[in-house]
């Protein structure tokens, strides 16, 4: 620093105050600064400095399944709030699995992460959550659990499933069946829920419903038990957009076509719900805002006094395609 004072023709407090941009400089003199450290070739030392500072503006984040677009896209809304303020995201891919998202933790933790973002794996033990909270500020995004104190970014579940419940039995659908992922996760217990509220307001009862993952191999598995009924659903909503894939995948091995023998409804909107044939309808689930709101929130934790837990619950919407018609076209 003082080679590149120096050199610039400015005070060494000068040359701290460029580096850590937390005091405006002229911009004149900023580029004096900026051009002196290009032709010294030098790099400020991140790792002195955030012993000095007690930070390390580095970011832990973890979910379940980096193969599901859907998380791919939160990742992306995290980094567009985090980056630009400084901090680096470290990325882990539980696989669903909660012992493996804890041997990311633990070295998150000991590299002295300043904070976690989490979607949580289904088989996470609550305990470990709490545990988690009083020891680094952590944000839980997509997925909750019972008893969480902290902040949290959820999508609103069950008002979303019954926008498709909704929209099927407008098209005239009263035999509906759902299929969906695991009842341990609270995103598939509120679609569960959204799903068998709007069929009640219709005086309607579940004409049948499986749980399994939020997998494609687990949405040919429950889509073939669906059309091997004897008596088949007319529409079926699906708890997220990889599960209605492979529900595309096992009509089609069957010789059965959408919507012609079955309508599909989705749940997450990703991107390859526009470039299936027929295009999915489906309900869109803002992933890359959920992602940026949870950062927004983690970094309001880093940046001030200590805050009550914050939760806040993003409303979906329905995104009508060709994967839907009504029983008079059918």
């Amino acid at each position: 620093m003082a080679d590149v004072a120096k050199l610039a023709g400015v005070s060494l407090g000068t040359v701290s105050h460029v580096l850590s941009n937390r005091t405006p400089v002229r911009q004149e003199t900023r580029e004096r600064v900026e051009t002196a450290m290009a032709q010294l070739g030098y790099r400020p030392n991140r790792v002195a400095q955030a012993l000095r500072r007690q930070r390390t503006h580095v970011v832990g984040m973890i979910v379940p399944d980096v193969a599901n677009p859907f998380f791919s896209e939160l990742l992306l809304g995290v980094e567009s709030r985090l980056e630009p303020a400084g901090y680096a995201v470290v990325f882990g891919n539980s696989r669903e699995s909660g012992s493996t998202q804890q041997r990311y933790v633990d070295p998150f933790l000991e590299r002295q992460v300043d904070g976690l973002i989490l979607a949580m794996a289904g088989d996470t033990d609550p305990f470990d959550l709490q545990s988690l909270e009083r020891r680094t500020p952590t944000v839980l995004v997509d997925r909750t659990v019972a008893g969480w104190s902290g902040d949290q970014v959820v999508g609103d579940d069950k008002s979303g499933m019954e926008l498709a419940v909704q929209h099927l039995r407008q098209a005239g659908h009263t035999k509906v069946a759902l299929i969906n992922g695991d009842k341990v996760l609270s995103t598939a217990r509120r679609r569960l829920e959204g799903f068998e509220a709007a069929l009640r307001q219709q005086d309607l009862k579940p004409f049948y419903v499986s749980h399994g993952s939020f997998t494609m191999e687990s949405g040919l598995a429950q889509t073939a038990a669906v059309l091997d009924l004897s008596d088949r659903p007319t529409a079926l909503c699906t708890g997220n957009d990889l599960l209605a894939m492979a529900a595309y995948a096992e009509l089609s091995r069957r010789g059965l076509r959408v919507p012609k023998d079955l309508s599909v409804v989705g749940y997450d909107d990703i991107t390859y719900a526009r470039l299936v044939s027929p295009p999915l309808t489906t309900v869109r689930q803002q992933a890359a805002e959920m992602g940026a709101v949870a950062a927004n929130l983690l970094l309001e934790r880093l940046g001030t006094e200590p805050l009550a837990g914050r939760s806040i619950a993003i409303r979906p919407e329905l995104v009508v395609r060709q994967s839907t018609a009504s029983i008079v076209e059918r």
